[in-house]
């Protein structure tokens, strides 16, 4: 009964408590940590704060053991970045695939958006710690319509180990609020050389807020499709080749399974 109350309190506030396998990655890149919120790792591929016991996380668990996540997709993204261009990473998470980005592209601009609150706080602070600052970071959820309240409901480490494998419940009636954001709201100043949606299940969505910015860039897209998420948002893997013909693209290739990268025709 009193871990119950315990774990309820916790989730009030956007974290959980979980019982968590007993290996401990990145031991010899964990170091003191001067934010009490985090866990602190100085590895070789960059420092980063990650949620404390985090040992379920998959991607926390790369981030500590000095891994790239997703490395292959960001080889694939290295293919189209130039310089002096933006680069849009939806769905940023802790931050790494940002700043690689960077690092790919120091004379251009990075646009990381994160709609998990605790996960931005972690952003931020990796972003500033990394020295990227070409990297601008959005509290949002980048959505099909703008400026509208959306809800994040807290995490539920039990279903699912990793806070990345969270997004928008768009029938939550409980959690964290936050803004939606729309691609099309923004002015660019340069043009964007690609863009990465990983916002489990809303990745559509995030298309379709994103038309004009698209046919005016013409950039190359890698975006993630999940099954196990459609029922939410009432959308098939139809609806997305619909789109995809509609705006003039092309499916090129798939990553992992369940990436898709698109191009103009």
């Amino acid at each position: 009964m009193i871990r119950n109350g315990i774990r309820k309190i916790a989730r009030k506030f956007g974290y959980d408590i979980v019982k968590t396998q007993d290996y401990q990655y990145g031991k010899r890149f964990k170091q003191k940590s001067d934010d009490p919120r985090f866990d602190f790792y100085k590895t070789p591929v960059g420092s980063y704060y990650l949620p404390i016991n985090s040992t379920g996380d998959v991607v926390a668990n790369h981030i500590k053991e000095g891994k790239i996540f997703d490395k292959a997709i960001i080889d694939i993204a290295k293919d189209f970045i130039r310089p002096d261009t933006i680069i849009l990473d939806i769905g940023a998470n802790y931050g790494q695939m940002s700043i690689e980005f960077s690092h790919l592209a120091p004379s251009g601009k990075i646009y990381a958006f994160e709609a998990q609150e605790m996960v931005y706080s972690i952003l931020e602070k990796n972003l500033k710690i990394n020295g990227a600052g070409n990297v601008t970071s959005f509290f949002n959820a980048v959505h099909e319509v703008n400026d509208v309240e959306l809800i994040f409901p807290v995490p539920d480490l039990v279903r699912f180990t990793s806070y990345g494998s969270y997004g928008i419940d768009i029938n939550a009636k409980s959690g964290k609020k936050v803004k939606s954001l729309a691609i099309d709201s923004l002015a660019f100043s340069l043009p964007i050389s690609f863009m990465k949606i990983d916002i489990q299940g809303s990745d559509l969505s995030a298309m379709k807020g994103s038309v004009n910015t698209i046919m005016k860039h013409q950039m190359p897209i890698l975006f993630e499709y999940e099954e196990q998420f459609q029922a939410e948002f009432n959308t098939s893997f139809q609806d997305y080749v619909d789109f995809v013909d509609r705006i003039g693209y092309r499916f090129v290739r798939t990553v992992q399974d369940i990436n898709y990268l698109i191009q103009p025709r």
